[in-house]
Parts: C-alpha cells; structure tokens; sequence
C-alpha cells in the first residue's frame, strides 16, 4: 500500500515553518548563498526536523519512508528557489539529531562538518587582541594626555588664583 506522505506538507507547524524559510531565503539568498551557506543548512536542517517529526507523528512505523519523502521535497523546493544543493559544502550541524543529519547529507551530498576552533586557540586569540586593543590605548591616551596638560595646568592657575582671591578679600 502506498501512502501519501504529502500530508505532511498540509500540517501546520510544516507550512509555517515552509513559509518562514521561503521569506527568509528570499529576503537573504544571495548573501547566504555567497558568504555564509552554512545558515542555509541549519535553516534546513530545521524544517527537516519540523517535517520529520509530523511525518513520524503521521505515519508510525515508515520512518524511512519519511526521510524519503522530506529529502525529496526539500531539495526540490531547494532547486525551485535556484539552489544548486551539489555546490552547498559547508555545514553546523553539531547536536544534530542523525535521523535529521541523514536528510540533509541526502540534499547537500557535499556539505561537510564546519570545523570548530578549540577553546584554548579561542583563549589564546582573544588574549591576543586583548593585548593589542589595550597597547593601542595606552598610546592614545599618552597621546590625548599631552595634548590636555597645557589646559588643565591653565585651569588650575585660574582656580588657585580665584581661591586666594576669595581668601584674601575676607
């Protein structure tokens, strides 16, 4: 027996998730897809995970099936929105539930884990530009220092000299 998964597609945590990625895609596509395509898989990665839980919830016992149907419809309505899911490499997929990690290798057959910084490297540089950003303003403040003590010297002399003012004329 064959079963419709389409149904899927008519929940409605499943449309409004489809409706958010198209606007968002299409509000942001060109830069994602320039710069940052790993949000794009996280995006997708999303809805796929939105899509399988109501297909499990709709169809116990097909899971596979299932992943069939999303992996299917979302590269199609990746490849109507002008995504070439082949040239997609780049991926956060970190915690990522693996039935959903299935799906999305299954759309982007090229995506690949983003590699991590270790934290003691992320220590590291940031004590790095911690150092430069406080020798930068050591200079600065050297720099707007000399340039002050002529005014405050001249701010004192006027302060002193009306405080012996107020003294003497008493």
């Amino acid at each position: 027996m064959q079963e419709d998964y389409s149904v899927i597609l008519r929940k409605p945590r499943v449309e409004k998730e489809l409706e958010d990625f198209e606007e968002w895609f299409k509000r942001y596509g060109e830069y994602i897809l320039t710069y940052e395509e790993s949000k794009l898989v996280v995006r997708v990665a999303w809805v796929a995970r939105i899509m399988l839980d109501e297909g499990y919830a709709a169809f116990p016992g097909h899971e596979k099936e299932v992943k069939t149907f999303v992996a299917n419809f979302l590269s199609q309505r990746l490849a109507s929105l002008g995504v070439d899911t082949l040239l997609v490499s780049k991926g956060e997929l970190h915690g990522t539930r693996d039935d959903v990690v299935e799906v999305v290798t299954r759309i982007f057959p090229n995506v690949q884990q983003m590699e991590r910084p270790s934290l003691p490297r992320i220590i590291k540089e940031d004590e790095f530009s911690r150092r430069g950003a406080q020798e930068f303003h050591r200079v600065q403040i050297a720099y707007e220092f000399s340039r002050i003590r002529p005014l405050i010297a001249l701010a004192t002399t006027i302060l002193l000299a009306s405080l012996m003012i107020i003294l003497l004329s008493h």
